[in-house]
Protein backbone atom coordinates (compact mmCIF):
# COMPACT_ATOMS: atom_id res chain seq x y z
CA UNK A 1 0.00 0.00 0.00
CA UNK A 2 1.14 3.54 -0.31
CA UNK A 3 1.81 6.14 2.31
CA UNK A 4 0.69 9.15 0.09
CA UNK A 5 -1.35 10.93 3.04
CA UNK A 6 -4.27 13.19 2.52
CA UNK A 7 -2.39 16.20 3.10
CA UNK A 8 -0.71 15.52 0.26
CA UNK A 9 -3.97 14.82 -1.51
CA UNK A 10 -5.40 18.04 -0.34
CA UNK A 11 -2.19 20.14 -0.89
CA UNK A 12 -1.54 19.19 -4.65
CA UNK A 13 -5.21 18.38 -6.08
CA UNK A 14 -7.56 20.97 -3.83
CA UNK A 15 -5.90 23.70 -2.66
CA UNK A 16 -4.59 24.69 -6.32
CA UNK A 17 -8.21 24.47 -7.54
CA UNK A 18 -9.77 26.67 -4.45
CA UNK A 19 -6.55 29.37 -5.18
CA UNK A 20 -7.33 29.41 -8.92
CA UNK A 21 -10.86 29.92 -8.27
CA UNK A 22 -10.13 32.70 -5.26
CA UNK A 23 -7.47 34.28 -7.49
CA UNK A 24 -9.69 34.43 -10.57
CA UNK A 25 -12.51 36.01 -8.34
CA UNK A 26 -10.28 39.08 -6.54
CA UNK A 27 -8.72 39.84 -10.27
CA UNK A 28 -12.63 39.95 -11.16
CA UNK A 29 -12.92 42.54 -8.12
CA UNK A 30 -10.53 44.87 -9.03
CA UNK A 31 -6.94 43.61 -7.51
CA UNK A 32 -3.66 43.33 -9.24
CA UNK A 33 -1.81 40.21 -9.96
CA UNK A 34 0.60 41.43 -7.73
CA UNK A 35 -1.34 42.21 -4.95
CA UNK A 36 -3.44 38.64 -5.49
CA UNK A 37 0.08 36.80 -5.17
CA UNK A 38 1.19 38.89 -1.77
CA UNK A 39 -2.56 37.41 -0.35
CA UNK A 40 -2.10 33.67 -2.03
CA UNK A 41 1.74 33.51 -1.25
CA UNK A 42 2.60 32.96 -4.53
CA UNK A 43 4.86 34.53 -6.99
CA UNK A 44 3.25 37.24 -9.67
CA UNK A 45 4.15 33.86 -12.42
CA UNK A 46 2.31 31.59 -10.21
CA UNK A 47 -0.63 33.83 -10.29
CA UNK A 48 -0.65 34.26 -14.09
CA UNK A 49 -0.98 30.43 -13.98
CA UNK A 50 -3.61 30.14 -11.78
CA UNK A 51 -6.51 32.34 -13.89
CA UNK A 52 -5.09 30.95 -17.15
CA UNK A 53 -7.65 28.14 -16.60
CA UNK A 54 -10.93 28.94 -16.81
CA UNK A 55 -13.95 28.14 -14.40
CA UNK A 56 -15.75 24.84 -15.91
CA UNK A 57 -12.09 23.78 -16.68
CA UNK A 58 -10.96 24.26 -12.74
CA UNK A 59 -14.64 22.69 -11.94
CA UNK A 60 -14.49 19.52 -14.25
CA UNK A 61 -11.27 19.01 -12.81
CA UNK A 62 -12.86 18.95 -9.10
CA UNK A 63 -15.78 16.43 -10.13
CA UNK A 64 -13.59 14.42 -12.53
CA UNK A 65 -11.58 13.63 -8.91
CA UNK A 66 -15.35 12.99 -6.95
CA UNK A 67 -14.59 16.46 -5.10
CA UNK A 68 -18.12 18.31 -4.40
CA UNK A 69 -18.46 21.36 -6.58
CA UNK A 70 -20.95 22.99 -4.37
CA UNK A 71 -18.24 22.44 -1.55
CA UNK A 72 -15.76 24.09 -3.64
CA UNK A 73 -17.59 27.12 -4.24
CA UNK A 74 -18.46 27.75 -1.06
CA UNK A 75 -15.64 27.58 0.32
CA UNK A 76 -14.26 29.67 -2.76
CA UNK A 77 -17.20 32.04 -2.17
CA UNK A 78 -16.49 32.70 1.75
CA UNK A 79 -12.26 33.11 1.39
CA UNK A 80 -13.14 36.12 -1.26
CA UNK A 81 -15.75 37.52 1.22
CA UNK A 82 -13.15 37.74 4.05
CA UNK A 83 -10.61 38.86 1.52
CA UNK A 84 -12.83 41.70 0.12
CA UNK A 85 -13.69 42.67 3.83
CA UNK A 86 -10.16 43.32 4.64
CA UNK A 87 -9.87 40.34 6.73
CA UNK A 88 -6.87 37.81 5.51
CA UNK A 89 -5.73 36.18 8.39
CA UNK A 90 -9.67 34.87 8.71
CA UNK A 91 -9.83 33.80 5.30
CA UNK A 92 -6.68 31.49 5.90
CA UNK A 93 -7.79 30.39 9.18
CA UNK A 94 -11.15 29.76 7.63
CA UNK A 95 -9.79 27.81 4.97
CA UNK A 96 -7.07 25.84 7.00
CA UNK A 97 -10.77 24.50 9.17
CA UNK A 98 -12.69 24.02 6.04
CA UNK A 99 -10.08 21.29 4.80
CA UNK A 100 -9.47 19.68 7.69
CA UNK A 101 -13.10 19.72 8.34
CA UNK A 102 -13.64 18.13 5.54
CA UNK A 103 -10.74 15.77 5.48
CA UNK A 104 -11.46 14.46 8.60
CA UNK A 105 -14.71 14.08 7.89
CA UNK A 106 -13.56 11.22 5.65
CA UNK A 107 -15.41 12.85 2.75
CA UNK A 108 -12.20 12.94 0.66
CA UNK A 109 -11.49 9.24 0.55
CA UNK A 110 -13.21 8.17 -2.48
CA UNK A 111 -11.33 11.51 -4.48
CA UNK A 112 -8.03 10.26 -2.55
CA UNK A 113 -8.41 6.83 -3.30
CA UNK A 114 -8.80 7.51 -7.03
CA UNK A 115 -5.46 8.73 -7.76
CA UNK A 116 -3.90 6.60 -5.07
CA UNK A 117 -5.72 2.84 -5.52
CA UNK A 118 -3.72 1.20 -3.14
CA UNK A 119 -4.96 2.88 0.01
CA UNK A 120 -7.38 0.47 1.59
CA UNK A 121 -11.16 0.63 1.59
CA UNK A 122 -11.07 0.54 4.99
CA UNK A 123 -8.54 3.69 5.67
CA UNK A 124 -10.19 5.87 7.75
CA UNK A 125 -6.26 7.87 9.11
CA UNK A 126 -7.84 11.75 8.71
CA UNK A 127 -10.38 11.28 10.96
CA UNK A 128 -7.22 12.34 13.02
CA UNK A 129 -8.14 15.78 12.34
CA UNK A 130 -11.20 15.73 13.94
CA UNK A 131 -9.59 14.76 17.37
CA UNK A 132 -9.75 17.84 18.99
CA UNK A 133 -12.44 19.51 17.07
CA UNK A 134 -13.98 20.24 20.07
CA UNK A 135 -11.73 23.48 20.31
CA UNK A 136 -12.26 23.75 16.93
CA UNK A 137 -15.93 24.32 16.34
CA UNK A 138 -15.78 26.82 19.48
CA UNK A 139 -13.01 28.84 17.76
CA UNK A 140 -14.82 28.49 14.78
CA UNK A 141 -18.10 29.88 15.93
CA UNK A 142 -16.10 32.49 18.21
CA UNK A 143 -14.48 34.00 15.03
CA UNK A 144 -17.96 33.99 13.23
CA UNK A 145 -19.65 35.80 16.31
CA UNK A 146 -16.56 38.08 16.27
CA UNK A 147 -17.25 39.07 12.83
CA UNK A 148 -21.12 39.85 12.99
CA UNK A 149 -20.07 42.06 15.85
CA UNK A 150 -18.64 44.61 13.42
CA UNK A 151 -22.49 44.76 11.21
CA UNK A 152 -24.49 46.04 13.56
CA UNK A 153 -26.87 46.32 10.45
CA UNK A 154 -28.09 43.33 11.35
CA UNK A 155 -30.62 44.52 13.72
CA UNK A 156 -33.01 44.27 10.82
CA UNK A 157 -32.99 40.68 10.88
CA UNK A 158 -33.29 39.87 14.62
CA UNK A 159 -36.64 38.38 15.41
CA UNK A 160 -38.36 38.97 18.79
CA UNK A 161 -37.31 36.04 19.96
CA UNK A 162 -33.94 37.09 19.30
CA UNK A 163 -31.15 35.10 17.29
CA UNK A 164 -28.93 32.52 17.48
CA UNK A 165 -26.44 30.70 15.56
CA UNK A 166 -25.37 26.76 16.09
CA UNK A 167 -22.29 24.86 14.64
CA UNK A 168 -22.15 21.42 15.12
CA UNK A 169 -19.41 18.78 15.56
CA UNK A 170 -18.98 16.55 12.38
CA UNK A 171 -20.90 13.28 13.28
CA UNK A 172 -22.77 15.10 15.90
CA UNK A 173 -25.59 12.55 17.14
CA UNK A 174 -27.94 15.19 19.80
CA UNK A 175 -27.82 19.13 20.91
CA UNK A 176 -24.45 18.17 23.20
CA UNK A 177 -22.83 17.83 20.35
CA UNK A 178 -23.69 21.28 19.06
CA UNK A 179 -22.19 24.98 20.06
CA UNK A 180 -24.55 27.96 20.65
CA UNK A 181 -25.13 30.84 22.25
CA UNK A 182 -26.39 30.77 25.53
CA UNK A 183 -28.57 34.38 26.12
CA UNK A 184 -28.67 34.91 21.98
CA UNK A 185 -27.85 37.62 19.82
CA UNK A 186 -29.36 40.77 19.98
CA UNK A 187 -28.39 44.08 18.27
CA UNK A 188 -29.55 47.63 18.66
CA UNK A 189 -27.89 52.01 19.10
CA UNK A 190 -25.42 50.20 16.02
CA UNK A 191 -24.02 47.64 18.32
CA UNK A 192 -24.22 43.67 18.44
CA UNK A 193 -24.99 42.06 21.38
CA UNK A 194 -23.83 38.62 22.12
CA UNK A 195 -25.64 36.76 25.00
CA UNK A 196 -22.32 35.20 26.06
CA UNK A 197 -19.38 33.53 24.95
CA UNK A 198 -21.07 29.88 22.51
CA UNK A 199 -20.94 26.65 24.72
CA UNK A 200 -21.74 23.05 23.36
CA UNK A 201 -25.53 22.66 24.38
CA UNK A 202 -25.80 26.71 24.31
CA UNK A 203 -28.52 26.55 22.24
CA UNK A 204 -31.41 23.53 22.61
CA UNK A 205 -34.05 24.48 19.79
CA UNK A 206 -31.38 25.05 17.29
CA UNK A 207 -29.24 22.13 18.90
CA UNK A 208 -32.31 19.79 17.64
CA UNK A 209 -33.04 21.01 14.77
CA UNK A 210 -29.36 20.75 12.84
CA UNK A 211 -29.10 17.36 14.14
CA UNK A 212 -32.27 16.70 12.35
CA UNK A 213 -30.96 18.24 8.63
CA UNK A 214 -27.64 17.11 8.88
CA UNK A 215 -29.42 13.25 8.69
CA UNK A 216 -30.63 15.29 5.74
CA UNK A 217 -27.77 17.08 4.31
CA UNK A 218 -24.21 15.81 6.30
CA UNK A 219 -22.73 19.28 4.71
CA UNK A 220 -25.07 21.55 6.90
CA UNK A 221 -23.65 21.45 10.12
CA UNK A 222 -24.77 25.08 11.02
CA UNK A 223 -27.69 27.64 10.94
CA UNK A 224 -28.92 30.48 12.37
CA UNK A 225 -32.33 31.81 12.92
CA UNK A 226 -33.83 35.36 12.00
CA UNK A 227 -36.64 37.09 11.72
CA UNK A 228 -39.16 36.59 8.40
CA UNK A 229 -41.14 39.11 6.86
CA UNK A 230 -41.64 40.45 3.53
CA UNK A 231 -38.41 42.17 2.91
CA UNK A 232 -36.65 38.99 4.83
CA UNK A 233 -37.92 36.68 1.62
CA UNK A 234 -37.39 39.49 -1.33
CA UNK A 235 -33.61 39.83 0.06
CA UNK A 236 -33.51 35.82 -0.32
CA UNK A 237 -34.84 36.20 -3.59
CA UNK A 238 -32.71 39.02 -4.79
CA UNK A 239 -29.36 37.46 -3.34
CA UNK A 240 -30.39 33.78 -5.36
CA UNK A 241 -30.39 32.26 -1.78
CA UNK A 242 -32.35 29.26 -2.47
CA UNK A 243 -35.91 28.86 0.18
CA UNK A 244 -38.68 26.81 0.59
CA UNK A 245 -41.92 27.94 3.13
CA UNK A 246 -42.95 25.02 5.67
CA UNK A 247 -46.04 25.75 7.85
CA UNK A 248 -48.02 27.28 9.51
CA UNK A 249 -48.49 24.68 12.42
CA UNK A 250 -51.59 24.21 14.12
CA UNK A 251 -49.69 23.25 17.46
CA UNK A 252 -46.89 25.26 19.15
CA UNK A 253 -44.85 21.88 19.20
CA UNK A 254 -40.92 22.46 19.21
CA UNK A 255 -41.23 19.01 17.54
CA UNK A 256 -44.02 20.23 14.65
CA UNK A 257 -41.59 22.65 13.36
CA UNK A 258 -38.34 20.94 13.50
CA UNK A 259 -39.91 18.20 11.55
CA UNK A 260 -41.61 20.33 9.20
CA UNK A 261 -38.32 22.39 8.17
CA UNK A 262 -36.16 18.84 8.02
CA UNK A 263 -38.94 17.61 5.73
CA UNK A 264 -38.21 20.95 3.45
CA UNK A 265 -34.76 19.77 3.25
CA UNK A 266 -35.23 16.72 2.76
CA UNK A 267 -37.64 17.57 -0.42
CA UNK A 268 -34.49 19.68 -2.04
CA UNK A 269 -31.32 19.29 0.10
CA UNK A 270 -29.98 22.17 -2.31
CA UNK A 271 -31.72 24.94 -0.46
CA UNK A 272 -30.15 26.85 1.65
CA UNK A 273 -32.92 28.83 3.94
CA UNK A 274 -36.12 27.37 5.66
CA UNK A 275 -38.66 30.66 6.56
CA UNK A 276 -40.95 28.69 8.92
CA UNK A 277 -44.78 30.48 9.20
CA UNK A 278 -45.09 29.99 12.53
CA UNK A 279 -48.44 29.29 14.01
CA UNK A 280 -50.43 29.82 17.54
CA UNK A 281 -47.89 31.23 19.83
CA UNK A 282 -44.95 30.80 17.10
CA UNK A 283 -43.43 33.55 15.67
CA UNK A 284 -42.34 32.90 12.33
CA UNK A 285 -38.53 32.35 11.42
CA UNK A 286 -36.38 31.83 8.90
CA UNK A 287 -33.97 29.67 9.35
CA UNK A 288 -30.38 30.06 7.30
CA UNK A 289 -28.05 26.95 7.09
CA UNK A 290 -24.35 26.92 5.40
CA UNK A 291 -21.26 24.52 5.89
CA UNK A 292 -19.81 26.04 9.14
CA UNK A 293 -21.16 29.26 11.19
CA UNK A 294 -18.77 31.71 9.31
CA UNK A 295 -20.80 30.37 5.77
CA UNK A 296 -24.16 31.05 7.80
CA UNK A 297 -22.86 34.89 9.43
CA UNK A 298 -21.68 35.49 5.93
CA UNK A 299 -25.18 34.93 4.85
CA UNK A 300 -27.01 36.46 7.54
CA UNK A 301 -24.84 39.44 6.71
CA UNK A 302 -25.55 39.65 3.23
CA UNK A 303 -29.46 39.63 3.90
CA UNK A 304 -29.69 42.25 6.50
CA UNK A 305 -26.79 44.63 4.00
CA UNK A 306 -29.83 44.04 1.36
CA UNK A 307 -32.45 45.30 3.65
CA UNK A 308 -30.89 47.87 5.36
Amino acid sequence: MSINTGLEFVAENVLPIIRSLVAKRLLESGYSQLRVARILGVTQPAVNRYVSKDYGELLSRAESLGISKDWILRVVDNVVELILGNREYEALEYLTNAVLMELGSLRLCDAHRRLVPSLPITCNVCSIFITGVSDSVIKNMEKALSILETHPEIQVVIPRVLMNIVEARPGAVNENDVVGVPGRINAHDGRVIIGSRPIYGGSKHLGKLIIKCMNVNPRYRSVASIKYDNKIENALRELGIRYAKAGPHESCSEDDVINAVANSLNKDPTIEAVIDLGGYALEPVTYVFGIDSIDVVLKVIKIASRIS
